[in-house]
């Protein structure tokens, strides 16, 4: 009995120092803030993220750094976050591609969703664009499934990176259209599409944001969208539910994480001031200048989302039966 009541006792005490550490501690943020980009510059990761920083280096009156790391489907970026200290200093910036579909078809991954990270919130959703290389003797969805089933091994599509949702959504299609495509994968979505656009690869899954500019171009043809609506972006292109294809319908996100262990107050205030952020009319105008539709959730609902999210591309994963070990 005695030894149980000093290990309460200890147990109470570390909590007091715990607590009492806090509120001495600055108020956050007392610093500049880091936020971690897993993909190159230019894509629609990249491009949201700086709409975000800047936005919050003046809700929060601090400075916020974007800093580009690249490679593995956004695997190494996150795992830097993961990795670094759980102070709020220090944050991820990301879609779902290394949160809920590359954990779903690669087993060895350094982090574990939902263990490494705590979910700050939501803040964008968007389709992907199915894009084709002007040369391609396709106009519309329909036309392009039919080349490819009557050109076997003929088409390459490029990708963000193997395992991400650029790889496994159009190798889900082609197991369940039967149709014979190689992928081939680039370190981020700007250069996945600019391989179309220069006739390297012959389609990509990309964000509107990063296909617009070689589609306004002549580059790139839009064929359709994985949305559930038509991308005010592009208003006239259908989306694959419309044309007969509804468990094609894809919509991703963008959001931010910090390293598990960040304290709940430190959540809570990055949390409160994207949801302010997001309520700025200019902020708004910009993501729909990116093609994407705006919303926020608690840590919690976002926590679920990413639980939903998960279980879905696993269910994609196993039906396409492809693979990134």
């Amino acid at each position: 009995m005695p030894s149980r009541i000093a290990n309460i006792v200890i147990a109470v005490s570390a909590l007091v120092f715990a607590a009492t550490a806090w509120s001495q501690a600055p108020a956050y943020p007392s610093q500049p803030i880091k936020i971690i980009v897993p993909f190159t510059p230019g894509g629609g990761t990249d491009l949201t993220a700086r709409i975000v920083g800047d936005a919050l280096s003046k809700s929060l009156n601090q400075s916020v750094v974007i800093e580009n790391r690249p490679g593995a489907a956004s695997a190494i970026g996150i795992d830097m976050v993961v990795r670094a200290k759980p102070d709020g200093y220090t944050l991820l910036w990301t879609s779902a591609d290394g949160i809920a579909v590359l954990p779903a078809v690669k087993s060895t991954l350094p982090y574990r969703i939902p263990e490494s990270l705590e979910f700050v919130s939501s803040f964008a959703s968007y389709p992907l664009i199915i894009g084709v290389n002007k040369d391609l003797p396709v106009t519309d969805f329909k036309q392009l499934v039919a080349y490819a089933r009557t050109n076997p091994g003929k088409l390459n599509y490029s990708s963000s990176g193997t395992g991400g949702g650029g790889h496994m959504l159009p190798a889900y299609m082609a197991k369940v259209l039967g149709v014979d495509m190689t992928h081939i994968s680039y370190e981020s979505a700007a250069p996945a599409v600019g391989a179309v656009a220069g006739g390297h690869t012959q389609l990509s899954f990309v964000a509107p944001s990063t296909v617009l500019p070689h589609i306004q171009s002549g580059a790139v043809r839009a064929v359709a969208t994985t949305g559930r609506a038509r991308t005010s972006l592009a208003p006239d292109l259908p989306t694959v539910a419309e044309l007969g294809y509804p468990q094609f319908t894809v919509d991703f996100f963008y959001g931010m994480f910090a390293p598990a262990g960040t304290p709940a107050p430190v959540v809570a205030r990055l949390n409160s001031a994207l949801a302010k952020v997001l309520a700025d009319p200019a902020v708004k105008k910009k993501l729909a200048e990116q093609g994407a539709e705006p919303y926020s959730e608690t840590p919690e609902q976002f926590a679920e989302f990413i639980r939903k999210e998960s279980a879905k591309w696993s269910k994609v994963v196993k039906e396409s039966g492809a693979s990134a070990d």
